[in-house]
C-alpha cells in the first residue's frame, strides 16, 4: 500500500522567533531554536528537502522534515540565502564592504549544501534575487557583467565555462525546463530600439528568437514552466503622456523557438500589475488597466479566452494544478481575493485578506496563504490561511513578521480531483475577526460618558457651564478665568461698536449686463483646451471613487459637473466650425 503523501508546511521568520508549521489538514507547530541576534534570512530549497536560515554569524542548513542540522557556514553579516535548483548547493549575499587591503572582496558567495565548504564567490554590489541564475540541471549558474553573461560550472568558478557577448546587456534570464535558454535584453539608447535576443544555453552563435521594441527601460520575464514560451513585460520610469503615475507598460510575447512572436493586445489603458503562467496549459492571466483594472485569461497565441471582470485587483496567481486561480488587490488596495474555477469559469467565493501583502498556495493546491509583513506594516501582523471554499481554517497572529513561505513539493504528491472537494473533516473553520468599528470623532475622557449634545465644546463653553453657574440662553460665552469686571467691560465695548455701525442701506440695484465680446477662432480654441483639461481630472477622480476612494464633497461635485462641460465644448466646436467656415 501507497504511503500517504507528506502533510504540507510552512516556515516563518519574525523579529524575535523563527518557527516551522504543518499546515492544514493537520496544524502543529514547532519552534526553531531561537538565535542570539535576529534571523536575517530564511529560505526552502526548490525541491524541498533543505531548509535554511542566516542569524549572527552564521547560516545553518536542516533538514525540512526533521528539521535535523545538515550543516553549519560559518559566516558573519549574511542577509540573503538562497539554494541552486536541486538544492546542492547554497549562494549567500552580503553587504559589499571593502577590504582594507584594497583587494576585491566577494560577497556572493556558492556553498555545499551537505558540508558547508566553500565553492568560490563573486563580487556583487547590489542586492538582486536574479544575481546568480541557474539551469534546472545545475551543469551552469550564470552571471552579469559588462557587455556579457558568464556561465560557470558549479565545481570551477574561478573561470568561465561559457560566455555569451551582447553590447549594452541591463539584464538576463535563464529559462528553466531540460534544455535551457537564455534571454537578454538590451534596454533603448537614444533612437535606437530597446533589443531582446535569445539563445539556447552553449550555442551562441546565433539566436534562436529577437525582438525589438520602444518605450522599453527595463524588463521582467515571465517564463512558462517548460521553458518553451517567455513573456516579456517592458517599463518606462515615466509616461510621457502623462496618464500614469507608474510610467507605461507593454507585454510580449516570445516562442523559444523563434516560431511565434507578437505585442499582447490589451483593451484597457493603464499599468499591467501583475503576470502568470498557468502551470497545467499553456496559457497566462494577465491584470492590466486604471483602477479599477481588468483581468483576462489568454491562450498560447496571445488571443484573450475569458474575461476575469474589472475590480480593484493587482495580482493573480494560479494553484499548482492549474485549477483554481486566485485575483488579489494587495498594497494600497482593500485585500480582496476572487478565487475562480478555470475548468467552469466560474467565481468560487471572494475572501476579504485586509492588510495582507502576501499571497501563496500550498504546493497541495487546496490552502492559500495571505499574510501581513513588516517593515510594510508593523501592527497587525500573522498568516491565515483559507481552504479554497473560502472557509479561513488557520490564523496566527505574529508580532513584526518578516517573512513566510510553503516548504516545496511536487504537485504530483497531491492528486487532483475531479471536483474541488469541501473542507476535509475534523478541520475547525474559524470566524473572520469582525471588521473594525469606525472610530468617529474624537471626544476627551471626561466627556465620553455624556450625550454628545450636552459634551461642552470648548474651553469657555465649560466656563459658561460649569464656572458661572448654569448656561442662559442667548448669553456670550466668558473666557476661562474672566472676572465680572472684565465681562462687563467687554460687553459695553460690544454695544459701542454696535451703535456705531451704520444702517443697512438699500441694496444698489444690479448693473446692467454688458453684452459680451464677439468670440475670436483663438479664443474658442484655447477654452476648448481648458474644459479637456477639465475633463481629465474628472476622468481621474471618477476613477479614484469606482476604486473606493473617499472623495471631498467639492470633488464629488466636480464629477457631476460633467454634463455641463460636455454640453460646453460642443456650442464651442459648432462655434469654432462656423468661425472657420
Amino acid at each position: 500500500m501507497a504511503a500517504p503523501p507528506e502533510h504540507t508546511q510552512f516556515a516563518y521568520r519574525a523579529l524575535k522567533e523563527m518557527g516551522v508549521w504543518n499546515a492544514p489538514p493537520a496544524s502543529a507547530a514547532r519552534t526553531l531554536a531561537a538565535p542570539a541576534q535576529a534571523a536575517k534570512a530564511l529560505k526552502y530549497s526548490a525541491n524541498g528537502r533543505f531548509l535554511a536560515w542566516a542569524a549572527g554569524d552564521e547560516v545553518r542548513v536542516a533538514d525540512a522534515q526533521t528539521l535535523a542540522p545538515v550543516a553549519t557556514i560559518a559566516r558573519a553579516g549574511v542577509v540573503d540565502v538562497r539554494f541552486s535548483p536541486k538544492g546542492t548547493y547554497v549562494v549567500t549575499w552580503e553587504r559589499f564592504s571593502k577590504p582594507a587591503d584594497g583587494s576585491a572582496g566577494h560577497n556572493l558567495l556558492v556553498w555545499d549544501a551537505a558540508s558547508g565548504a566553500a565553492r568560490g564567490g563573486f563580487v556583487h554590489r547590489t542586492f538582486s534575487a536574479d544575481a546568480l541564475q541557474w539551469t534546472d540541471d545545475e551543469r551552469h549558474c550564470a552571471k552579469l557583467f559588462p557587455g556579457e553573461v558568464r556561465f560557470y560550472a558549479p565545481g570551477a568558478l574561478d573561470a568561465a565555462a561559457l560566455t555569451l557577448r551582447v553590447d549594452g546587456a541591463a539584464s538576463f534570464s535563464v529559462s528553466p525546463g531540460r534544455a535551457p535558454s537564455v534571454a537578454v535584453f538590451v534596454p533603448e539608447r537614444g533612437s535606437k530600439p530597446a533589443l531582446l535576443r535569445m539563445y539556447a544555453v552553449g550555442a551562441f552563435a546565433r539566436p534562436t528568437a529577437s525582438k525589438t521594441f520602444f518605450k522599453a527601460e527595463k524588463v521582467d520575464f515571465y517564463w512558462h514552466r517548460l521553458g518553451t514560451s517567455l513573456l516579456v513585460l517592458t517599463q518606462t520610469d515615466v509616461d510621457n503622456t502623462g496618464r500614469s503615475y507608474y510610467g507605461e507598460s507593454s507585454l510580449y510575447f516570445l516562442a523559444a523557438a523563434g516560431t511565434f512572436d507578437c505585442r499582447v493586445v490589451l483593451d484597457r489603458e493603464g499599468p499591467i500589475h501583475d503576470v502568470a503562467w498557468s502551470p497545467d496549459e499553456k496559457e497566462f492571466a494577465v491584470v492590466y488597466g486604471f483602477m479599477p483594472a481588468k483581468a483576462a485569461l489568454f491562450n498560447h497565441r496571445a488571443e484573450p479566452v475569458f474575461d476575469l471582470g474589472t475590480a480593484p485587483r493587482n495580482l493573480v496567481r494560479f494553484n499548482p494544478h492549474g485549477r483554481v486561480l486566485a485575483v488579489a488587490g494587495f498594497g494600497n488596495l482593500s485585500g480582496a481575493i476572487d478565487l475562480w474555477d478555470r475548468k467552469k469559469l466560474a467565481k468560487i467565493c471572494s475572501i476579504d485578506a485586509h492588510g495582507a501583502s502576501l499571497c501563496a498556495w500550498a504546493p497541495d493546491g487546496r490552502y492559500l496563504m495571505a499574510a501581513t509583513l513588516s517593515p510594510r506594516l508593523r501592527v497587525d501582523n500573522g498568516i491565515r490561511i483559507w481552504h479554497y471554499s473560502g472557509a479561513l481554517v488557520h490564523s496566527q497572529p505574529i508580532d513584526e513578521l518578516y517573512h513566510v513561505e510553503w516548504r516545496p513539493a511536487p504537485p504530483a504528491r497531491f492528486p487532483q480531483r475531479a471536483a474541488l472537494s469541501p473542507v476535509p473533516p475534523g478541520i475547525a473553520v474559524r470566524s473572520p475577526a469582525p471588521p473594525a468599528k469606525p472610530a468617529g470623532a474624537y471626544r476627551p475622557p471626561h466627556a465620553r460618558s455624556r450625550p454628545a449634545a450636552d459634551s461642552p465644546r470648548s474651553l469657555s463653553d465649560m466656563a459658561e457651564r460649569k464656572v458661572f453657574g448654569a448656561a442662559v440662553p442667548g448669553a456670550a460665552r466668558v473666557p476661562v478665568g474672566a472676572s465680572a469686571e472684565m465681562v462687563a467691560k467687554a460687553a459695553e465695548k460690544k454695544r459701542t461698536r454696535n451703535r456705531k455701525k451704520p444702517k443697512d442701506a438699500e441694496p444698489a440695484p444690479p448693473a446692467a449686463p454688458q453684452p459680451a465680446e464677439p468670440l475670436s477662432e483663438v479664443d474658442a480654441l484655447k477654452r476648448i483646451r481648458q474644459l479637456k483639461k477639465k475633463l481629465a481630472q474628472i476622468d481621474a477622480l471618477a476613477a479614484r471613487r469606482d476604486a473606493g476612494d473617499a472623495l471631498e464633497v467639492n470633488q464629488l461635485a466636480k464629477i457631476e459637473s460633467r454634463p455641463l462641460i460636455d454640453a460646453e465644448i460642443a456650442a464651442l466646436a459648432a462655434k469654432f466650425s462656423s468661425l472657420s467656415a
